[in-house]
C-alpha cells in the first residue's frame, strides 16, 4: 500500500487554546479510517489542516507528497462534508454536469447517476429534494473528480436505510479499488462496522489508533444482558460489576471481569431468562473512555 497522508507531530492552536497537540498520523490506499471524538476534540481541525484551509503551527504534514491544498492534492480528494448545496434553479443532472467540467480526468454525470442510483430524482431541483436525496448528491459531488482520497464527515445523515446500506457498498467498493475513506461520524455503530482503523482524538491527541478488536481487547469490559423481574439494584455489588443499567425489565450489565460476574449470577440463573454475553459496542467504549477524561 502507497501512504497518501504522512503527518509528524502536527501542532495546532486557535490563539491560546491547543487544538492538535503533536499528532502522528499515517493513513495508506485502501484504507477505512473512522475519526471519532466529542465535539470539539478537533476532528473539523484536522480534515481543514489535510484540506489546506488550514496550516499547521508546527510539525510536518504531507498528502500525496504534495503541501496540503496544492493543486494537485486537491485534483485527488474528495470531500462530502456538513451542509448540503440545494442552489435554486439547479437540477441534479445539470449539478454534477457543471462539476465535473473542474476536473482534468472526472467521472460522468450520467455514469454517477446510474452508479448512485440517482436516476428517479436526476431531473429535480436541489430544492425539491429531501434532505436524505440531497445527501446523496452531495456523495454523487465528492466523487466526480474521481478522487484517491475521501473526506466523510457524517456522510448518512437523513438517509433512510436502504439509502445507508447502498452508500456503505459503494464505500467498500471504493476500498477494493484502492480509494482511502476518511469518515467522522456520530454514528458510532456504522464506524465500528466499515472501518479498518479507528483513530479517537482526545484533549488534541489522539487517544487510540488501531483496529476496532484492539480497541476491545485493551478495554476488557463485557456486557451481559437479561430479562428478569428482579431490580438492577440486585446486581450492583456482584464481582466485576462497573454499571447496571435497566429498563422494562431488561438488564445490562458491564463488567471488567466476565468469569466471576458470571458466577455471581449463578444463584440469580433461575429468575433470567434470554441471556446475552457480548463485548462492549464503540458507542458504549466511546462514552467509558470520554468520561474518564473528565472525571
Amino acid at each position: 500500500m502507497t501512504t497518501i497522508i504522512q503527518a509528524k507531530q502536527l501542532s495546532f492552536s486557535y490563539g491560546k487554546h491547543q487544538v492538535l497537540d503533536k499528532l502522528d498520523l499515517t493513513i495508506k490506499t485502501g484504507e477505512i479510517i473512522g475519526l471519532i471524538g466529542e465535539n470539539g476534540a478537533g476532528k473539523t481541525t484536522l480534515l481543514n489542516l489535510l484540506l489546506g484551509v488550514r496550516t499547521a503551527d508546527s510539525g510536518e504534514l504531507t498528502v500525496f507528497d504534495q503541501t496540503p491544498g496544492s493543486a494537485l492534492a486537491k485534483q485527488k480528494i474528495g470531500s462530502m462534508l456538513q451542509g448540503d448545496m440545494a442552489i435554486r434553479g439547479v437540477t441534479v443532472t445539470e449539478l454534477l454536469t457543471m462539476a465535473a467540467t473542474n476536473y482534468p480526468a472526472p467521472l460522468s454525470a450520467a455514469t454517477l447517476i446510474t452508479t448512485l442510483d440517482l436516476t428517479a430524482f436526476a431531473q429535480q431541483q436541489l430544492t425539491a429534494l429531501s434532505g436524505g436525496q440531497l445527501r446523496r448528491v452531495t456523495f454523487a459531488l465528492a466523487l466526480i473528480s474521481n478522487p484517491d482520497l475521501l473526506f466523510l464527515d457524517e456522510p448518512t445523515v437523513g438517509m433512510d436505510t436502504n439509502a445507508q446500506q447502498a452508500f456503505w457498498q459503494r464505500i467498500q467498493v471504493l476500498k477494493a479499488q484502492g480509494k482511502a475513506v476518511i469518515i467522522t461520524s456520530h454514528y458510532l455503530p456504522e464506524i465500528e462496522q466499515v472501518a479498518d482503523r479507528i483513530l479517537l482524538l482526545q484533549d488534541g491527541r489522539f487517544a487510540f489508533q488501531g483496529t476496532f478488536a484492539t480497541l476491545q481487547q485493551r478495554y476488557q469490559q463485557v456486557v451481559i444482558t437479561f430479562q428478569t423481574a428482579l431490580p438492577g439494584s440486585t446486581f450492583d455489588h456482584l464481582a466485576g460489576v462497573t454499571a447496571v443499567t435497566g429498563r422494562h425489565q431488561t438488564i445490562k450489565i458491564s463488567s471488567e471481569d466476565r468469569d466471576a460476574t458470571l458466577q455471581a449470577l449463578v444463584p440469580y440463573l433461575a429468575q433470567l431468562q434470554q441471556v446475552t454475553i457480548n463485548r462492549e459496542s464503540l458507542s458504549e467504549i466511546f462514552v467509558q473512555l470520554t468520561k474518564g477524561a473528565k472525571a
